[in-house]
Order: structure tokens, then C-alpha cells, then sequence
């Protein structure tokens, strides 16, 4: 049997019960729900990039630009597809961005990790249904891809405030202030 004692970490994270197993503290641990969180804001991070990148590989980018060299203007229907492409880029982009640093915080436990994807979520939803409302003016074609975003949206919400992911975020009060709170200070 191999004897951890000389280890330093593994004397500070781990504890000894008198039976003689070593557990973990539960404020290392996490949980399968806040993995699945995380694993979750990556997916949608994907999804979303994946939403990006189709619309920026739609555009035709050798034919904008022999357009713009020759023409020095481009044809109606390449404008409408180009812009389109820039304003899911513009909106999408960020937003995969900041659910890919919310799974980060998901996956190390900070407390911001749960702001930033309840952040993620509402931001995501506000600008489906801004695309949504204005959609003849921007895209000027129906995005069928707003739906499952949305309803994606909306179960991770949901999700995120369940009581097994809000408790791994909870900050527990010191020993000290619960006295203090128990004397009436």
C-alpha cells in the first residue's frame, strides 16, 4: 500500500476519517449538474459559432471581391448576403465567446462562471428576439435558426437556477459572522 502522508497537497485537500478512507472537502468537489452546465455552455458556444460560420460560408467572397474590383459596386442579392453574414457575425460572435468563458468559470467553480452564463443566456434571447422583430429590415429573409436558439436559451435558464448548480455557487458565511449574526451584531 502506498502511504500519501509526504504528500503536502494531499494532506491539505484530503481529510482522514478515523476509519482510515480519505475523502475529499465537498467545496472541491463538483457536481454532475455543474459539469453538465459547462458542458452544455460549450455547446452552445458551438452551436452558435456553427451559426456564424455557416452564414459567413455562405457569402461567395471571390465573387464580392471581383465585384468590388471591377464593378466597384456589388450586385443586390451579394449585398443582402453579405450583410446578413456581418450582423450574425457581429451579434452571434461575442456571445459564443463569452458562453465559451462561462463554461471556463463552470468548470473551476468561480461564482462568476454562474453570472457570466445567466448573462450569456439573457443576452442570447435579447438578440434572438431583436433579429426576430426586425428581421424584414435585417436579414430580409425568415432566420429559422432563432427558434431553437431561443428554446435552447430557455432550458439552459431554467437550468442554471436549479438547486443543485445554485448551491455549488452559494457562498458559504464564515464561522465568525455566524456568531456575530447569532449574538445580534
Amino acid at each position: 500500500m502506498i502511504s500519501h502522508e509526504g504528500f503536502a497537497a494531499f494532506s491539505l485537500l484530503h481529510k482522514k476519517r478515523p476509519d482510515g478512507i480519505v475523502t475529499r472537502p465537498a467545496s472541491t468537489t463538483r457536481s454532475w449538474p455543474v459539469r453538465a452546465n459547462g458542458l452544455l455552455l460549450v455547446l452552445q458556444a458551438a452551436g452558435l459559432g456553427g451559426i456564424v460560420a455557416y452564414n459567413i460560408y455562405r457569402v461567395d467572397w471571390q465573387e464580392v471581391q471581383q465585384q468590388v474590383e471591377f464593378e466597384a459596386t456589388l450586385s443586390p442579392d451579394l449585398t443582402e448576403t453579405v450583410e446578413q453574414a456581418i450582423i450574425i457575425a457581429l451579434i452571434l460572435g461575442p456571445l459564443a465567446i463569452l458562453a465559451v468563458l462561462a463554461a471556463l468559470g463552470f468548470f473551476l467553480l468561480f461564482r462568476v462562471g454562474w453570472l457570466l452564463a445567466m448573462i450569456v443566456q439573457a443576452v442570447t434571447l435579447l438578440a434572438c428576439l431583436l433579429l426576430y422583430t426586425e428581421w424584414e429590415s435585417i436579414l430580409y429573409r425568415e432566420p429559422v435558426f432563432i427558434y431553437p436558439v431561443m428554446l435552447y436559451c430557455i432550458v439552459m435558464a431554467l437550468y442554471l437556477n436549479s438547486s443543485d448548480v445554485r448551491a455549488a455557487f452559494q457562498v458559504k458565511p464564515r464561522a465568525g459572522a455566524r456568531r456575530r449574526a447569532a449574538r445580534g451584531f
